[in-house]
């Protein structure tokens, strides 16, 4: 038996009380996996427990062989060095990093001297077979003989029927402002800027799926809840039979949903389940901006999503991009028209940022408007760039910034009189998580414009 801890790095350890956890989900379909398979695990999520001296101590009372951390390119890149070098100078585990970024930039954790193997794509098997090389005290240099690990070839992709339904026991379920659920891996959609492109759309078996979810909301009595899934709803008999299975609690629930899916039979299954929000991805008012971003949808069709919603009275959450490259002021200017015209309940825009990997990525690099980070320490400055900077669009920087500032503390406002009125109906927990978010982004929109007057 091998004993594996996992942990879940801290989103901002500069700032770890304004946190507003996220379920570690794919750690604890990990973690399941593993522990099926005879080892030993544990689940460590420092957005909780935030304190050194935690860490320490499971550490010390775990004495686990492995230490695993999912990474994405974001500010936990600081806390996941943190923990590795934590691991290294107080306990004998090898240290391994998947998740997005191990996947994308592997070359940047692996420089870093505190860790030892990271695992790209799907980690079930990789982990698996890591772990019955320990087991069976073979040879450590036979991990690099492994797919999935550092630079050799990835697996063919997961059969997600074979996987068991997740524990949520080994996570603090109470102590998470929103249950969190996935009923699929991947996404249809095939976005320029987006990391998930490509990534076959596979989903989990419907039965294990409705267990799972009615099991966490029996057990620990659930008001509100996130369906996850990049895009959860479809005109299919799965999505059909979810939301039979869970129009049977009283409960309500968020999920993200693409504009091209607001069929009338899909609405209303989803309100007879008890959806209550949806988020949409609209990210612009230009259709020019969305073909470029090959988002392969009409503005007419973010106009429809957001009157479906009205007609179903469910509440419009939706996400805009501004300062992709090549857009310019014109085309800004019709996303601002759009938002202004169109009127989602909630509104969270934001300068674009590439992430590794994305075709928008590297199409930045080509062009020499952005400069690719060599190691884990450029890296982690790269996420921590304020807002547009660096700015690869055609709109000169004040404008872009004023314009996201001033939309942003709009629909702020606008999001606080409904928040009211939300949670008088009993939307408790998402008000307060999404309020949280409005809070923090208000916070670094006043830091990011003394920084410009400052310039």
């Amino acid at each position: 038996m091998v004993k594996v801890l996992f942990v879940q790095g801290n989103y901002d350890i500069s700032s770890p009380e304004q946190n507003s956890a996220w379920m570690p989900i794919a750690l604890v379909e990990l973690a399941t996996f593993i522990r099926e398979k005879g080892h030993e695990v544990k689940i460590l999520d420092r957005n909780l427990h935030p304190d050194n001296s935690i860490l320490l101590q499971t550490l010390k009372n775990f004495q686990p062989d492995i230490v695993g951390m999912t990474c994405y390119t974001s500010r936990v890149i600081a806390d996941v060095k943190f923990v590795s070098k934590t691991v290294k100078e107080n306990s004998n585990a090898l240290v391994l990093i998947g998740g997005i970024h191990a996947t994308l930039e592997p070359k940047s954790l692996l420089d870093y001297p505190y860790i030892d193997y990271i695992v790209r794509g799907e980690g079930e098997y990789p982990l698996l077979e890591i772990c019955e090389i320990l087991e069976k005290r073979k040879d450590n240099k036979n991990i690099l003989k492994l797919k999935n690990v550092n630079y050799n070839e990835l697996r063919p992709v997961i059969n997600l029927q074979d996987l068991p339904i997740p524990d949520y026991d080994l996570i603090e379920v109470k102590k998470y402002p929103i249950a969190t659920f996935y009923t699929s891996r991947g996404c249809p959609g095939r976005c320029r800027f987006c990391y998930n492109q490509g990534r076959a759309l596979r989903f989990y078996n419907t039965d294990k799926v409705i267990s799972m979810i009615t099991g966490v909301l029996d057990k620990y009595h659930i008001r509100e809840f996130t369906l996850a899934d990049d895009n959860f709803a479809n005109l299919s008999e799965r999505t059909t039979r979810i939301c039979n299975a869970l129009s049977k609690y009283n409960n309500i629930f968020h999920i993200f949903l693409r504009v091209d899916q607001t069929h009338d039979k899909v609405m209303r299954n989803l309100k007879h389940a008890g959806c209550w929000a949806i988020q949409f991805g609209f990210e612009s008012g230009s259709q020019r901006v969305l073909d470029f971003i090959h988002k392969d949808v009409t503005v007419q069709q973010n106009i429809n999503a957001i009157k479906q919603c009205k007609k179903y009275h469910i509440f419009v959450d939706g996400s805009f991009m501004v300062g992709l490259p090549t857009e310019n002021v014109k085309e800004m200017n019709e996303t601002v028209n759009f938002i202004k015209k169109y009127k989602p309940d909630a509104v969270d825009i934001k300068v674009y940022k590439p992430y590794p990997s994305t075709e928008l990525y590297e199409y930045a690099i080509k062009n020499n408007s952005l400069k690719k980070p060599q190691s884990l320490e450029d890296w982690e400055l790269f996420c921590d760039l304020k807002e547009g900077e660096p700015n690869l669009s055609n709109i000169p920087t004040p404008l872009l910034l004023k314009t996201v500032n001033e939309l942003s503390k709009t629909s702020s406002k606008i999001y606080f009189k409904k928040a009211l009125l939300l949670m008088a109906n009993g939307h408790f927990h998402y008000t307060i998580f999404k309020t949280k978010r409005i809070l923090q982004n208000l916070m670094g929109l006043r830091a990011n414009e003394q920084k410009t007057r400052k310039v």
